[in-house]
C-alpha cells in the first residue's frame, strides 16, 4: 500500500469506530499492517497525525475542555444539566471520566463556570452558564424546602456538621465484610483480587499456569467447552479503570480479572470478569 492509500484506511476505519482506530483493529478491517506503518511513518501516532484524525478513545486523554464543552451542549439541548445516566446514553465520553476531573457529577457545573471565565469565553456559553445558575438555585431551594418539612429532630440532625473520620496513616485499612469463603474483609488493592482470585478460579474453571510481576500477571489455562481449553493471559487490577491508567496495551491480555467495575469505555476485545458481582452471588 502507498502512503496515501494507508492514510485513506485510517480515515475510512476511524469513521467507521468513531473514535481512534488500534492497531489490532487496522489490522483486523483493513490490510495496514504494522510494517507499512513503519514503513511510511515513525509510528502509528504520527500516522494518525498526518491522517488528521482526533486522538480519541482508549489510551487518549481528551482536554478537559473538551470534555465540559459537550457537556455544556448536551446541557444546551435539554434545558438543564443532564443526569449521570441521561449523559451516559447521550454523550459523547465517558461519564466516569467527568467524575475523575470534577470529583463529583454534582460539581461538573462548577468546574465548567470555572474553566470557562478561565478561558474568557463566557459570551460563547450564555445560554448554558444562565441555565446552570437557575439549576443551582433551584437544587438549593428544594433541599431547604425539604428541610423546613422535615420533623425538628431530623432537622438538627441535617443542619449539625457530621465531623470529619480521621484515617490514621500508620493503620491498614479492611474492606466490607466479604461473602468469600477464606476471606473476612473485601479486597482494598490487587494484592487481595490475587487471593480472591485463587479461591474463585476453579468455580471460573481456570487453572494457574505461572503468575509473575511483569504484564501479563498471569496465564493459564481455561474450560472453554466440556474436555476442551485454551491458554488465556490475565491481569489482575484492583479497579477495572487501573489498566488504562497503568497503560497497559489492550491487546496485551485477554482477561481483566478485577474487584470494581469502573471502566465502560473497556475496549470490546477484552473480557472483564469483576469478582464482586460473582462473591455477591454466591
Amino acid at each position: 500500500m502507498t502512503r496515501e492509500e494507508v492514510l485513506a484506511s485510517l480515515k475510512k476505519c476511524a469513521k467507521k469506530l468513531g473514535r481512534t482506530p488500534r492497531m489490532c483493529e487496522l489490522e483486523r478491517m483493513s490490510k495496514i499492517t504494522s510494517y507499512m506503518i513503519q514503513k511510511h511513518f515513525a509510528n502509528l501516532a504520527h500516522a494518525l497525525q498526518e491522517a488528521r484524525i482526533e486522538a480519541r478513545g482508549v489510551g487518549h486523554r481528551v482536554d478537559t475542555m473538551t470534555m465540559l464543552g459537550d457537556w455544556a451542549h448536551l446541557t444546551r439541548k435539554l434545558g438543564k444539566p443532564p443526569s449521570f445516566m441521561e449523559y451516559r446514553r447521550a454523550g459523547q465520553f465517558g461519564a466516569n471520566s467527568f467524575i475523575n476531573r470534577c470529583g463529583a457529577w454534582s460539581r461538573v457545573g462548577e468546574r465548567f463556570r470555572a474553566l470557562v471565565a478561565e478561558s474568557k469565553t463566557e459570551s460563547e456559553w450564555t445560554d448554558v452558564l444562565e441555565i446552570i445558575a437557575k439549576w443551582d438555585g433551584h437544587t438549593t431551594a428544594e433541599g431547604r424546602r425539604k428541610a423546613q418539612n422535615c420533623r425538628p429532630s431530623e432537622r438538627m440532625i441535617q443542619d449539625e456538621p457530621q465531623p470529619r473520620r480521621k484515617i490514621r496513616l500508620d493503620r491498614p485499612i479492611y474492606g466490607a465484610p466479604s461473602k468469600l469463603p477464606g476471606m473476612i474483609y473485601e479486597p482494598v488493592n490487587e494484592a487481595g483480587v490475587v487471593y480472591a482470585f485463587g479461591r474463585l478460579a476453579d468455580k471460573l474453571g481456570i487453572d494457574v499456569e505461572r503468575i509473575q510481576t511483569a504484564f501479563p500477571d498471569c496465564e493459564a489455562m481455561r474450560e472453554v467447552a466440556p474436555g476442551k481449553r485454551q491458554r488465556v493471559k490475565i491481569e489482575f487490577e484492583y479497579a477495572r479503570r487501573n489498566f488504562m491508567e497503568h497503560k497497559h496495551p489492550a491487546d496485551g491480555c485477554d482477561i481483566i480479572v478485577c474487584w470494581v467495575h469502573n471502566w465502560p469505555e473497556c475496549p470490546e476485545t477484552i473480557e472483564v470478569i469483576e469478582l464482586s458481582r460473582i462473591v455477591r452471588g454466591m
